[in-house]
């Protein structure tokens, strides 16, 4: 059985795969239906394969095998590439590198990419496709491209104004596996303008865009003096480490050496520490040097961002205020305190009409009214708000108190009641 990813759910029905498998008719118009049943069986199936199995390109004789069913191979894939090169959807090796504009298409580049590429110009006669020619897919190279730019920017190596091919294998080990792959998804940010590529010394540089940028700039002077000090920076690191690892051994020498009783092997290892401590801080010392002038050049690039947004800002400003003069704006004002002014009078002339509609002999009646409401209101005295205290009296006393203010007639005694004269 052929090792696809994924089985179409007609791979085992034997009438259909059988009628899959025959050779296409010789033009489309003789069978319009069988044709493009066959098309709309095998291009989704290859694409899908290929992206399954991380292919970036492929070539006639390896689907024939990786499509083979119960020893047998389609015979119509010739006619199935075919198609899909005329739709675009693969292309020749040869074509999708000269796709890249001549004038984009840098020397580096040239020797970066193109030259290990394969070339299989031999192997084609006319526009018939060779069993072994490559055919990128176009479609996955930029899906991959597009996963390496990302990986990229979100690395630490997006601090990198150039990367060397060594650090851009290692960036993309994981996306690209084989070299050739890495080749094509390089061409694609080439010709995208992702990436810029340089050859120089003898090293293969990558520039890569920076985030938020549309374009990649041409690698400059700067990028390759910081790549240098940063390179050298590196260098220093490497060596600061092997000067402390020998600095540790011959400690633990000198004390192995003083324990065995010989005191001056002992102080030879120790005389060879005092050397390589010096060298360790000369080390330092120049790599301080070299991080300080990094620091400054990243402060450098920081005040350049700054002064150009200052830039962008003033000549933001000026266009707003391009038609705007101080005359103008004190205009503005005098007009806006002008009807102020205006709207004011509108408001205290409308008040004045309300007021008159009221009558005044009606208002003068409700005063008045008012004021009689209030005089017949009774003032009474405030409630105790302690405990009212009554004296007792005997019955005697009260009598004579009470005939003292009565009236001659003894009218209030009438009215007192019956069991309080008792």
């Amino acid at each position: 059985m052929a090792p696809l990813s994924c089985n179409p759910p007609e791979w085992e029905d034997d009438e259909r795969m059988s009628f899959l498998f025959s050779a296409f008719k010789r033009t489309r118009d003789v069978n319009t239906c069988d044709w493009d049943g066959k098309m709309k069986f095998w291009i989704p199936l290859i694409l899908t394969h290929a992206r399954a199995q991380g292919l970036l390109s492929i070539t006639l004789s390896q689907l024939e095998n990786d499509f083979r069913r119960k020893g047998c191979a389609p015979m119509g894939l010739r006619t199935v590439i075919q198609e899909m090169i005329r739709q675009g959807t693969l292309r020749k090796e040869t074509d999708f590198v000269s796709g890249v504009s001549s004038g984009w298409l840098s020397w580096g580049m040239r020797q970066l990419v193109i030259r290990p590429l394969r070339w299989t110009i031999g192997t084609m006669l006319g526009s018939q496709v060779g069993p072994d020619e490559p055919l990128v897919i176009p479609e996955v190279i930029k899906e991959r491209a597009a996963l390496v730019l990302q990986r990229y920017q979100s690395s630490t190596f997006r601090s990198f104004p150039l990367l060397c091919e060594e650090e851009v294998h290692t960036l993309c080990a994981e996306i690209c596996p084989n070299p050739s792959a890495l080749n094509l998804v390089l061409l694609q940010l080439q010709g995208d303008k992702k990436i810029c590529v340089l050859e120089r010394a003898g090293q293969k540089l990558v520039k890569f865009v920076r985030v938020s940028v549309g374009q990649v700039e041409p690698i400059s002077e700067s990028d390759l003096g910081i790549y240098q000090l940063q390179q050298g920076e590196k260098l220093l690191s490497e060596r600061l480490q092997s000067a402390g690892e020998e600095s540790n051994r011959l400690t633990e020498e000198a004390r192995t050496y003083n324990r065995a009783g010989n005191k001056n092997q002992a102080l030879r290892c120790l005389r060879k520490r005092k050397l390589v401590e010096r060298r360790i801080t000369e080390l330092q010392n120049k790599q301080d040097n070299i991080q300080g002038i990094l620091e400054r050049i990243s402060a450098a690039e920081t005040d350049r961002k700054v002064v150009s947004a200052y830039q962008m800002g003033v000549s933001a400003l000026k266009q707003a205020l391009k038609d705007v003069t101080l005359e103008k704006a004190e205009s503005i004002v005098d007009q806006i305190q002008e009807y102020c002014d205006l709207q004011d009078d509108l408001s205290q002339t409308l008040s004045s009409v309300t007021d008159a509609d009221v009558d005044s002999d009606d208002l003068e009646r409700e005063l008045n009214e008012i004021l009689q409401n209030e005089e017949m209101i009774i003032d009474l005295p405030d409630v105790p708000s302690g405990p009212v205290i009554i004296s007792p009296q005997r019955p005697t006393e009260w009598k004579m108190d009470q005939a003292a203010h009565s009236p001659a007639d003894g009218s209030f005694l009438r009215s007192v009641p019956e069991p309080m004269l008792q």
